[in-house]
């Protein structure tokens, strides 16, 4: 007998599910009645504005915030899964405060600036003036 090719497999798609879950969204949905994932957009949205808020105020230096989604998943006996969801929020950190100020004599602060001492210092006498030219004369 001649060998004989065995004839292809075909393979069968698999039926339709209509509750499998495609997409983050749909998962996020299933959380709280679909309040949780509301709630996310609400603080993603908040987020936003205060990295623009940071932006104009601060400028650019510093201006980043993040978004943390956890979700935790624990299969039971029977092949269930419970899951749970959390979110946070980490809006960009405000610059610290500055400020200037000098040190006197005394070791104290002071808004007082020395050079500002220096140049309240006595006159210099100037020479004569050729009263002709106007030219200050040297001093030899």
């Amino acid at each position: 007998m001649a060998n004989k090719k065995p004839p292809a497999q075909i393979n069968r798609p698999e039926p339709q599910d209509p509750y499998k879950m495609r997409t983050l969204e749909q998962i996020l949905t299933l959380f709280d009645g679909g309040d949780f994932l509301a709630d996310v957009m609400t603080r993603h949205q908040d987020l936003m504005q205060d990295l623009t808020d940071h932006l104009e105020t601060h400028g650019p230096k510093g201006c980043q915030g993040s978004m943390s989604l956890t979700i935790e998943y624990a299969v039971g006996n029977a092949g269930d899964v419970g899951m749970g969801a959390q979110v946070t929020f980490k809006p960009p950190k405000k610059p610290k405060s500055s400020a200037g100020a000098y040190i006197n004599d005394a070791g104290e602060l002071t808004l007082y600036s020395p050079m500002m001492a220096r140049m309240h210092q006595p006159v210099r006498d100037v020479t004569d003036f050729d009263p002709e030219t106007g030219e200050v004369r040297d001093v030899d």
